[in-house]
C-alpha cells in the first residue's frame, strides 16, 4: 500500500534563509528543500544542543526515512499562485558579540577596531503570500494515516517564519520504463542515473535535480478524478520508485 500528498505551503509572513551570498546580498531562493521540510513536518527531530556542529540527516530520519519520502518545495504552478512577493531590506547594524571590550580601541590588536565600520547589508526573503508545493509518499500507508501525520501549520527559515500547510490526496500507481522527473528531487534521493534531459540547481546542503528522464520503476502521482482545477486532464508526477531521503548516501 501507498499513499500520496500534495502538500501547498502558504508563507505567513518572513521566511528567510541565506541560499546564496552575492556579496553583501543574503538572497532566499524559492525552495525548501527536504533537509529542512523533514524537522519542520515534525517527522524528525535533531539534537537541541549541537556541539558537533556535524549534520545529522541520516541518524534523525533513519526511523521514517522507508516509511515516509518527503520531496523538495518548489513554487506553485497554479495560476495566480507561486511566487507572488519577495521583499528586500538593507539593514545597518552593530555587531552582535555577547560582550564589550573595556579598553582603547588603540590598544586593540586587530587593527579594524579603531575605525568606526558599520555592519551592513542587504537581505531578500519571501514575504507573506507566496505557495510553494511538495509531495509526501507513504510507504505501508493509507491517505488518511498519511494526512494525519501533517501539521497545519510549520515554521521555516533562520527566523522561523511561519506557513500554512494544506493538503490534497493523490492516487498512486506504479510504472516502469522511460520517464520524466515531474518534480524536483534531491541529488541523493534515488539510485537511478538520469540518462538525459538533466538539469540541476546548487543548493547548500543539498544539490537538487530539478529535470532529468530516467530509465526504471516510477510512482506516479495523480489527482483522484484526473483532472486539475481547471478541469484539464493532469498526466500525474512522476518520481522514482526508490525515492528516499538522501538514499545513495545510507
Amino acid at each position: 500500500m501507498t499513499a500520496a500528498l500534495e502538500v501547498t505551503l502558504r508563507t505567513q509572513g518572513e521566511v528567510w534563509f541565506a541560499s546564496r551570498e552575492v556579496g553583501r546580498l543574503a538572497d532566499t531562493e524559492p525552495y525548501f528543500l527536504n533537509t529542512a521540510l523533514y524537522y519542520a513536518l515534525g517527522l524528525a527531530s535533531g539534537r537541541y544542543v549541537d556541539r558537533s556542529f556535524e549534520p545529522t540527516y541520516l541518524d534523525d530520519t533513519d526511523a521514517v526515512a522507508d516509511e515516509l519520502y518527503v520531496t523538495p518545495a518548489t513554487p506553485s504552478d497554479s495560476p495566480g499562485t507561486g511566487l507572488a512577493n519577495r521583499i528586500t531590506s538593507t539593514y545597518n547594524t552593530s555587531s552582535d558579540d555577547y560582550a564589550t571590550i573595556n579598553y582603547a580601541a588603540t590598544d586593540d590588536e586587530n587593527t579594524d577596531a579603531s575605525r568606526n565600520l558599520p555592519t551592513y547589508g542587504r537581505r531578500r526573503v519571501l514575504g507573506h503570500g507566496n505557495e510553494l508545493t511538495c509531495y509526501i509518499v507513504g510507504r505501508g500507508l493509507d491517505a488518511g494515516e498519511l494526512d494525519a501525520r501533517v501539521p497545519g501549520y510549520v515554521r521555516l527559515g533562520k527566523k522561523r517564519g511561519k506557513a500554512r500547510v494544506e493538503t490534497e490526496p493523490l492516487t498512486v500507481s506504479e510504472g516502469s520504463g522511460g520517464f520524466d522527473l515531474g518534480h524536483p528531487i534531491g541529488a541523493y534521493d534515488t539510485a537511478l542515473t538520469p540518462v538525459g534531459n538533466l538539469v540541476t540547481k546548487r543548493m547548500r546542503p543539498t544539490p537538487l535535480v530539478m529535470q532529468a528522464s530516467y530509465e526504471g520503476s516510477y510512482l506516479e502521482l495523480e489527482t483522484p478524478d484526473g483532472d486539475d482545477e481547471d478541469g484539464e486532464d493532469d498526466d500525474g508526477v512522476r518520481l522514482p520508485a526508490d525515492a528516499t531521503f538522501l538514499e545513495t548516501k545510507r
